[in-house]
Order: C-alpha cells, then sequence, then structure tokens
C-alpha cells in the first residue's frame, strides 16, 4: 500500500506553509528564545560527573531494562560514554536507548560551559 494515495483525507486541518510561517513569528515585544538545548548539550555540560543512566533495550530479553552508573567521560551527538563504577571500564551507550539520567553526587550544570 503506499501512504501517500491513500484515498481518505486526515482528520487534522490542513495548513500551508504561509499560515505556518505567520504563527511561529514571535509577537511584538516578546523576547524570542535563541539557545536551543538538546541531551547532548546537557551531558556535555556535565562531563566528569558521577550519573546513573537507565537504558531500555527493546527486543532484548537478556538486556531488557538496564542501569549503568560511572563517571560521564565524553558525550557524542548520538552517543556517551560512561565509566561503569562496577568493572572500571568505559561503555558506550546510545541516546535512542537512554530513558533518563540521575546525576548522582552533585547538582547537574544547566547552563554551558
Amino acid at each position: 500500500m503506499v501512504y501517500w494515495s491513500y484515498p481518505y483525507h486526515a482528520p487534522y486541518p490542513f495548513y500551508s506553509d504561509a499560515q505556518v510561517s505567520q504563527r511561529q513569528q514571535p509577537e511584538q515585544g516578546q523576547p524570542q528564545r535563541q539557545d536551543r538545548r538538546f541531551s547532548e548539550d546537557l551531558l556535555q555540560s556535565n562531563i566528569g560527573k558521577r550519573v546513573t543512566a537507565y537504558m531500555t533495550y527493546e527486543g532484548s530479553e537478556e538486556w531488557r531494562n538496564r542501569v549503568f552508573t560511572g563517571v560521564l567521560r565524553q558525550v557524542g551527538r548520538d552517543y556517551f560514554v560512561l565509566r561503569d563504577q562496577e568493572t572500571g571500564k568505559d561503555v558506550m551507550l546510545l541516546n535512542i536507548n537512554l530513558n533518563f539520567v540521575v546525576f548522582d553526587d552533585t547538582p547537574a550544570r544547566l547552563t554551558r560551559s
């Protein structure tokens, strides 16, 4: 089945690009947010801190839900590296499997350094 030729209409109203771009413009006097932050930005600001990462690996019974605790060593666009406190080994974990992170010893740094 080809989805773009599906005979039924979507239940949502259609908006043209002009209508969407008009709505995205900030009103006069309203401050415009310049800085967008993503999870990797927050993790990058906290390299060297002890964290606990809660991960889910769908499709695997043995590795379904895993918890990793260690020092945050490196952060990439779609991954991060922890020095596992149990094994002493560096573990690369993918952001796509990440549920949440707990900052164990000190509060998370929320601004860029």
